[in-house]
């Protein structure tokens, strides 16, 4: 959407993680360095289905030198729903239209994470490219059409291409699990404060830009990821010849 050219337009990063879920550094450590960075707004922390680090990013804002807004990645039957301005959890496996009439029932706003990353979910990516209307009828309030960390190819287009069809609001984000991930994937919006990026996604006058990752973050989140699972697959084979012995 066009915007005023004499307005000043914000950034925020609305999608990263910390090590309370599977980021690679601590809350404290993440907004330590956005501070640094000095680029961005607003920034939600969004770890999945947890709001440990989120909750204390939002207790400590007074601390920094741009807004920060509670939110969460709800791991919803239908894909990942950013969660955000909500400061109370909101059950995993619902539907994507009780995950946002969960959102919204917490006062916040639901938008549909990288909805078009097979490796998430395919069989509901398949589904709002064939019938974007469901998106519609469940309620989410935006589609991230710019997710920073995406490795299926035309991802983030199709996620444009569908928002626009539907005069859906969009966001931007980095899915950051690494410092130098984060802020390569934007929200713009009219303003500069969280209360300005709400009316702006409410309004769909927010914009998305952004780049991948840097390759050496995705190596590492590569790395880590594969270690976390060969950790659980032999947690799970010990618990299961425990089970056996007995």
């Amino acid at each position: 959407m066009d915007h005023d050219r004499g307005a000043p337009l914000g950034r925020a990063d609305l999608h990263m993680h910390t090590t309370a879920s599977d980021g690679f550094y601590s809350v404290q450590q993440v907004l330590d360095h956005i501070a640094r960075l000095g680029t961005l707004d607003a920034v939600a922390i969004t770890d999945h289905d947890t709001l440990d680090a989120s909750l204390w990013a939002y207790a400590n804002r007074a601390r920094y030198p741009f807004d920060i807004i509670p939110g969460v990645e709800v791991s919803s039957a239908e894909g990942h729903v950013l969660a955000l301005w909500i400061t109370q959890p909101v059950p995993r496996g619902l539907s994507l239209a009780e995950t946002a009439a969960a959102v919204h029932e917490l006062g916040g706003l639901a938008v549909l994470a990288h909805p078009f990353e097979l490796l998430i979910s395919p069989a509901a990516s398949l589904r709002y490219l064939h019938k974007p209307a469901v998106l519609l009828q469940a309620g989410v309030d935006a589609l991230e059409v710019h997710n920073a960390s995406t490795p299926t190819p035309g991802n983030n287009w199709l996620a444009r291409r569908i928002a626009a069809t539907l005069s859906l609001a969009v966001t931007g984000g980095s899915d950051a699990h690494t410092l130098g991930g984060i802020g390569a994937g934007i929200t713009r919006f009219p303003g500069r404060s969280a209360a300005d990026l709400r009316a702006a996604l409410l309004a769909g006058e927010t914009s998305a830009e952004g780049k991948a990752w840097p390759i050496t973050d995705y190596l590492r989140h590569l790395h880590g990821s594969t270690r976390r699972k060969l950790s659980a697959f032999s947690a799970t084979n010990t618990r299961l010849s425990r089970q056996t012995r007995l």
